[in-house]
């Protein structure tokens, strides 16, 4: 129920890169902005050609929210689309292509097409920063008051809750200052959409309280980086029944999806691991994948079979993400990547019992840097066509002069060494 208090509202969008922006305006505004969308320029965030920059944006109503901490102001999530170019295009735009969420609508409705529906968790893991540093000197599952996330975090969850976004549990990370929230399993886009909530609400809050937080993958050498860990299931269109349950605790189908996710992994890591910074955090000995298989209850393996005591609760987990990520493109891709095991019988060779880190050369291996990562998203053509030749593009240009920007100051890789040059771009942006 929109509160009468109500005068501005945040119109937001997401970038290829990951980026939440938006555009202000105010309620009697708005209400026209609901019928007519809004134009803004496409040019300036890498969607469109400054010649032809003019996009349009309009409310995906059932996003709305207003402020927990400032009821006065409200955030809506927007769908992009090409502006009319002619007075009977008008209320006809097209979505625009390269729109992040576009994407993931349009894999989502192929999918449902095939049969299946996408449910899908998140494992949110970040650091509560004190001046910089991390907020405590303590580590996993640690109590108060040695714990001084604690606090920030109930706020958090209980400001989530009270704008529809359910969480399943919470608690103080391996490293120090690091916490971890879970959210409760939706449908993708729906949790595409908490995710980019999650991380707005949370900068926000941190910063009431003069407190920084950073969903930066690794920004401190030595300790562990912040993963975003997604967990997915298929569910039947018809029944709903969750069909990655099965007699082996999880189904053939389940497999088949591990399958292709494992095929795709090394261009999928260009989209999951978006930055420079993210290979800092894919290194051996952090709890983050390094090797290209799948294993049951094993936190060293790509893709992880979590326990679960009831069929519903059957799922998969897929642990390359970081949350400097776009969580629509990953869901799109990985989603992508899976049906195509499905549908082709992909086998993903037999589950790993082993601590990967202590196997090398035993299992194909992940790109080491965003150069090897870009090359593998260049040549699957498989994740072209999930993304458009237009928005793959971009995204590749976006992120190889990303890396351009970084080797001018760094020329030297060194994946142990956390740089001025990525606190200073991912500390507080990512």
């Amino acid at each position: 129920m929109v509160d009468s208090e109500l005068r501005m509202i945040e119109m937001q969008f997401t970038t290829l890169d990951g980026q939440l922006k938006s555009i202000e305006v105010s309620h009697e505004r708005y209400k026209d902005a609901l019928e007519l969308g809004k134009v803004v320029d496409g040019s300036s965030t890498y969607f469109a050609p400054i010649e032809k920059s003019d996009l349009l944006i309009k409310p995906a109503k059932e996003t709305f929210s207003q402020l927990p901490w400032n009821r006065a102001v409200g955030k809506v999530f927007c769908d992009i689309y090409h502006p009319a170019e002619r007075a009977d295009e008008f209320g006809k735009e097209r979505e625009l292509e390269s729109s992040p969420r576009y994407v993931l609508k349009k894999m989502l409705a192929e999918a449902n097409e095939s049969g299946y529906i996408l449910q899908a968790g998140v494992e949110m893991e970040y650091f509560i920063l004190d001046n910089g540093s991390p907020v405590d000197r303590y580590g996993y599952f640690s109590t108060t008051p040695l714990d001084k996330g604690a606090p920030h975090r109930r706020e958090l969850l209980q400001t989530l809750e009270s704008v529809g976004i359910e969480g399943e549990y919470m608690h103080h990370e391996v490293a120090t200052g690091q916490n971890e929230i879970c959210l409760r399993h939706n449908n993708a886009l729906t949790m595409a959409d908490n995710i980019m909530s999650f991380k707005f609400i949370a900068k926000n809050l941190l910063a009431l309280k003069g407190l920084g937080i950073t969903f930066m993958p690794k920004p401190f050498a030595g300790i562990n980086g912040s993963g975003m860990h997604i967990h997915m299931s298929l569910r039947d269109t018809q029944s709903g029944i969750n069909l990655f349950h099965g007699e082996e605790r999880v189904s053939q189908i389940a497999k088949y999806f591990i399958g292709g996710v494992l095929k795709h992994a090394k261009a999928l890591a260009a989209i999951a691991a978006p930055t420079v910074n993210s290979y800092k955090r894919l290194v051996a000995g952090y709890e983050a994948p390094v090797y290209v298989t799948w294993g049951h209850m094993n936190r060293s393996a790509l893709v992880r079979i979590p326990s679960f005591n009831s069929a519903k609760a059957a799922r998969i987990e897929l642990r390359m993400p970081d949350p400097s990520s776009n969580p629509y493109l990953v869901y799109a891709c990985t989603l992508a990547a899976g049906l195509e095991g499905v549908e082709a019988r992909i086998d993903p060779g037999e589950p790993c019992s082993e601590n990967t880190y202590h196997t090398e050369g035993k299992y194909p291996i992940l790109p080491a840097n965003p150069v090897q990562a870009l090359e593998e998203l260049r040549k699957d053509r498989l994740f072209e066509n999930v993304l458009g030749s237009d928005a793959l593009q971009r995204y590749i240009s976006i992120k190889s002069d990303e890396w351009n920007q970084y080797t001018k100051l760094n020329p030297d890789w060194n994946p142990l060494e956390i740089t001025k040059w990525e606190i200073e771009r991912y500390l507080e942006a990512a």
